[in-house]
């Protein structure tokens, strides 16, 4: 009698291939959702967040000011109406004028998340070789009662570009303008009765600083990791990354638990390396 040949199931392999076909083509699906989603044009913003000096023209005492300032109006308006207002001062290096056109503020505002609330001010300023050729500002909706056009117009020309005043020298003219959007913050958006500062007084702290010269968190922005766990970071922004590790780990059957990578990459690379 001859002998039967074990033939496997065919439907069995096809089934097979087709749920890991489905399984790869869901997960190529929901990766690119959520890259298209969050994916800007433009840099994600430094560690430091409330200072991007991008082009490197400031002095560390001024990013130092910027960032201690800007994290302490947003931790003193948590408790307030429309509170967590968030200051953000940027600076860029381009070839000549003409390139600050590729450059949209709004865009800018909204892919960095500024001001819970959409309490927030984002200051651009453009550089062509160490000079400053123009500035610009997005202000967040709620924001925008306190911040008018025209007001803003007056500081920064009595500030920023008085070349009479502390405007002659860019750092101190950048930090009286911080200042007086302070002072417009604080007394009219959450009714403090003042907010005083003296440049005289900064301009001697500016010269005797004694903090860090050099600082990465201020000038280079974020990795894609670093801002994804990061606060400014929306569960949006999280969700994708997650979603992708809990997807990889119900399709290995929990086996990446167990992989180990051998040496170096950071971020997410070593969770795709085999043993």
């Amino acid at each position: 009698m001859a002998r039967k040949k074990f033939l496997p199931s065919i439907s069995r392999i096809d089934m097979s291939r087709v749920t890991r076909t489905v399984y790869v083509l869901g997960l190529l699906v929901f990766a690119g959702i959520w890259f298209f989603s969050t994916r800007g044009d433009y840099p994600n913003p430094s560690e430091a967040f409330y200072v991007n000096d991008f082009a490197e023209v400031l002095a560390q005492a001024t990013r130092s000011t910027i960032r201690d300032e800007g994290e302490r109006l947003y931790n003193v308006s948590q408790d307030e109406v429309d509170g967590g207002a968030q200051l953000v001062f940027a600076t860029f290096a381009v070839d000549n004028v003409e390139d600050v056109a590729d450059y949209d503020k709004t865009e800018i505002y909204r892919q960095w998340k500024i001001g819970d609330n959409d309490m927030g001010a984002l200051f651009l300023f453009f550089f062509v070789d160490g000079e400053l050729v123009e500035s610009q500002i997005e202000v967040g909706y709620r924001m925008e009662p306190y911040l008018t056009p025209t007001r803003l117009g007056q500081i920064i020309d009595s500030t920023i570009y008085d070349e009479e005043g502390w405007g002659y020298f860019f750092d101190f003219g950048l930090v009286e303008f911080l200042y007086e959007i302070l002072t417009v913050v604080y007394v009219d958006a959450y009714d403090y009765d003042s907010f005083n500062y003296d440049m005289d007084v900064y301009y001697e702290h500016w010269m005797d600083y004694d903090g860090p010269y050099d600082s990465e968190a201020d000038s280079i922005s974020m990795s894609f990791w670093m801002f994804v766990l990061s606060p400014w970071a929306t569960g949006w922004d999280r969700v994708g990354p997650i979603g992708l590790l809990a997807l990889l780990f119900v399709g290995t059957g929990g086996r990446l638990l167990g992989a180990r990578g051998g040496g170096g990459s950071s971020g997410g690379m070593g969770l795709f390396r085999r043993r």
